[in-house]
């Protein structure tokens, strides 16, 4: 084994990330730049493109160090895909070739430094890098010319996990502020120049070029007043934060929604930074509505969350009843607009104006008024393992253990479009995600 300084690996990192980029296209199209009608599928490390024109993988990436599951998202923009994996890799994909833009690898040290062990070919090794997972356990926000993303760490370590700036074109880190627990699993939102992170209990805010940690104007604690709690949800925020560009919506684990508010200076209503009772915990007044309900026990684990026009929806369990229900609450008033239970889902997702959702044997298709259109009961082997996309003629597309599937609306058939054996694992997001040709 050879004990390496991190610096040095990171410069050559960096170096060779700027020789890929050399012979790399820019491509400014806001769009998703797909040459062919695709799915990218992550799932246990592997990062696969599907080309549905031919049914064929187009190109596929296995990390070596993500072999037994990766809980991460990926993000999409322009002909970028950006993958974190619970190694601390980052790697920036062009969608369309798979060629690596660029890389980073984090060890867990924060903006501090970080000490690496690689093996005789100067990779890292295998073990020392399964000993800090998870590193990441999120998914990266790409804004602008940047990608914002949270690092986790184990809870006993000593290390430090951090909110990330990394250039989107070409990796290079250019900021780095510790975060104030490990527990930072949603992508970062962007709001009047600030980045928002909810770590826990806590909502951070952070100016989006320099990474400076910025007040609310509520109280964060002083030193006179040593046994005051600074300001914290009562909840940990476990849900997907978002934002209309006008609010903050925040999520807690009980299945509490808040809207947050910020004038031009990006405070909140009540600016009052010396007053211990000015917290989010205890004055109601810093929000502009709190949605509660006691029927409702808490938000599904995942914390998936969307805005729909003027709603926001989330999947919650119930106190009253056995089965878990998706809800849309108006994002103006805070009230609930409509609820429904679903037997068992496990995963569901906001595809354009419909909603998809399935339990493992049933699939349910929902329109954004909560009406269930179609239920469909699926045989062992076409039962889903991912989430559930839909294409181009409207009909439904994702993951078994034995392949890639597609349901067509019209027949009611099932076909299958690629066999390839995949793992229905518990320690692994599967994320599939339907491209139509730009």
């Amino acid at each position: 084994m050879l004990k390496k300084s991190l610096n040095l690996k990171l410069a050559l990192v960096i170096l060779v990330s700027i020789l890929l980029l050399t012979n790399c296209s820019n491509n400014s199209s806001e769009k998703i730049a797909a040459d062919h009608e695709t799915l990218i599928v992550s799932t246990y490390g592997r990062v696969m493109n599907i080309n549905l024109e031919q049914n064929k993988i187009q190109w596929q990436y296995q990390s070596k160090y993500n072999l037994d599951g990766n809980r991460n998202l990926f993000s999409l923009s322009d002909d970028l895909l950006v993958q974190p994996f619970e190694s601390g890799e980052l790697i920036a994909f062009n969608i369309n070739t798979g060629k690596i833009l660029w890389q980073e690898h984090i060890l867990g040290g924060g903006d501090g430094a970080e000490e690496a062990i690689a093996t005789q070919d100067g990779t890292l090794d295998t073990t020392f890098v399964n000993s800090l997972k998870p590193l990441f356990m999120t998914q990266p926000l790409i804004a602008e010319n940047n990608v914002y993303i949270t690092s986790t760490n184990q809870p006993e370590s000593q290390n430090h996990p951090a909110l990330y700036n990394f250039n989107k074109k070409t990796g290079e880190k250019n900021w780095v502020e510790n975060l104030p627990t490990v527990f930072n699993l949603f992508r970062p939102v962007l709001l009047n120049d600030y980045i928002f992170v909810n770590s826990a209990v806590f909502l951070n805010m952070y100016s989006k070029n320099e990474g400076t940690n910025t007040s609310y104007g509520i109280f964060d604690g002083a030193d006179e007043l040593p046994n005051a709690e600074p300001s914290q949800f009562t909840n940990p925020i476990y849900a997907q934060m978002l934002s209309d560009g006008k609010y903050l919506f925040v999520g807690d684990e009980k299945g509490r929604f808040y809207a947050l508010h910020f004038d031009k200076n990006n405070n909140l209503p009540v600016s009052d930074i010396t007053d211990p009772n000015n917290t989010f915990a205890k004055n109601p007044k810093l929000f502009e509505w709190k949605f509660e309900n006691p029927n409702i026990s808490s938000i599904q684990e995942d914390g998936n969350t969307y805005l729909y026009d003027d709603y926001i929806l989330a999947c919650v369990n119930q106190t009253d009843k056995v089965q878990p229900a998706i809800i849309a609450i108006d994002k103006n008033s805070g009230k609930l607009k409509w609820k429904t239970e679903l037997k068992g889902i496990e995963k569901w997702r906001l595809v354009g104006n419909k909603i998809t959702a399935t339990n493992g044997e049933l699939i349910f298709l929902l329109n954004t008024d909560g009406d269930v259109t179609t239920t469909l009961k699926t045989e062992k082997k076409y039962a889903p393992i991912s989430n559930i996309e839909i294409d181009k003629n409207d009909d439904l597309i994702y993951a078994t253990e034995q392949g890639i599937v597609k349901y067509e609306l019209k027949t009611k058939k099932f076909v299958v479009l690629i066999k390839q054996a995949f793992v229905n694992g518990h320690h692994n997001y599967f994320q599939i995600k339907y491209l139509r040709k730009k």
